[in-house]
């Protein structure tokens, strides 16, 4: 009996295997991986989207085992983004595999006409990772993936040394993740920032130190690379900031090496609104025109808080005219306030005349100077 019940359970079990499906997995020379999406809109009205994709070539298909060139690119034009991708497909031998496109670069036209559209299919395919970071190109998406520096090696790759901070270190360059970006373009209270890359004529470079905000107006504000490096301290992001420092005729340069910004939102029936926001940091003197004391550390201490206030004034000031709000200074007052209707329209009428208190203390470790 009991031989009879194993032979019944093989055959099902081999009957069973003849069901089940066959594996989808490629191996990696059937695959080619997208490191980059660029997306530009065209004037053509039948075909508006524009769609560039920067393709890594594995060195042992390269001709010669090691030679030949490390990246290569398709372009198509299409009425839909997704269609764009589909026929693309056709233009390469293999598969992409777009789980390797670390960066999403987004022409400047998209974010001032379409970009809930782009953004739209960017979120509902499954195989683009979230955590891809989105950046807008100068003088357009296309130019801006097909740029190879001469520092790009085949294991390197050029955007993500800019915004993973493996690489580069900078206060001047602002980070987006996909996920951040729809979350700040859906989120009332808070909007979206992106990078600005910029890429030179012969495609040879890659320039990092500007930002551009995109509310839900589209009333889209350019950020210059000193209120990106501001907007990165006021945001906590910043990391080796420079601030110089010119009294008279007197100029020095300190870099900070730390900064925390904290700030409550303070309202009442009887007063001002007012957000009251204290910055510290610390850092040492690195250049100066002339000979610095240590013995008055204190002084110069004085002299960076002043500059830093009134920078971070002048660009909180022009958020509040321009009415953005990168910092989520509404989110936060609506996170702030026990009763929960309304709490974003009471943020509308209050953010145009509210009153910013900041206060600022800097500690100087040193002059920089060797005796």
């Amino acid at each position: 009996m009991s031989s009879l019940i194993r032979k019944g359970l093989l055959l099902f079990i081999c009957f069973s295997l003849v069901l089940l499906s066959s594996c989808g997995f490629k191996d990696i020379d059937k695959r080619i991986f997208v490191l980059a999406i660029g997306i530009d809109l065209t004037e053509n009205k039948e075909k508006p989207y524009k769609v560039t994709l920067k393709l890594a070539i594995p060195s042992g298909t390269l001709k010669g085992g090691q030679g030949g060139e490390k990246y290569t690119y398709v372009t198509k034009e299409s009425e839909t983004l997704a269609k764009a991708l589909r026929i693309l497909k056709t233009h390469v031998d293999k598969e992409m595999d777009f789980g390797h496109a670390s960066i999403i670069i987004l022409g400047k036209s998209v974010i001032e006409k379409d970009l809930a559209d782009v953004m739209d299919l960017l979120i509902r395919r499954r195989d683009i990772q979230m955590i891809s970071w989105v950046g807008v190109g100068e003088p357009s998406a296309e130019s801006v993936v097909k740029t190879e520096p001469p520092s790009e090696m085949a294991v390197s790759f050029a955007f993500a040394n800019f915004f993973s901070d493996n690489g580069v270190e900078s206060a001047y360059i602002v980070s987006t993740f996909l996920f951040d970006l729809r979350r700040r373009m859906f989120e009332s209270g808070l909007d979206p920032i992106l990078p600005i890359v910029r890429a030179n004529k012969k495609k040879t470079k890659l320039m990092v130190n500007e930002s551009i905000i995109t509310p839900k107006n589209n009333n889209n504000i350019t950020l210059s690379s000193n209120e990106t490096k501001l907007y990165n301290i006021l945001a906590n992001r910043a990391n080796k900031i420079d601030i110089n420092v010119k009294k008279n005729k007197m100029s020095f340069t300190v870099a900070l090496e730390k900064s925390k910004v904290k700030y409550k939102i303070i309202t009442s029936q009887n007063s001002q609104p007012i957000i009251k926001m204290k910055i510290k940091t610390t850092g040492i003197i690195e250049e100066s025109n002339e000979e610095l004391s240590p013995t008055l550390l204190k002084k110069y201490s004085k002299l960076v808080n002043q500059k830093t206030k009134k920078d971070a004034l002048q660009l909180l000031s022009r958020f509040q005219d321009e009415n953005v709000d990168p910092l989520g200074l509404g989110l936060r007052y609506k996170a702030t306030r026990l009763h929960t209707k309304d709490t974003y329209k009471e943020w509308t009428k209050i953010y145009p005349n509210i009153k910013f208190d900041v206060t600022v203390k800097t500690s100087l470790k040193s002059t920089g100077t060797v005796e």
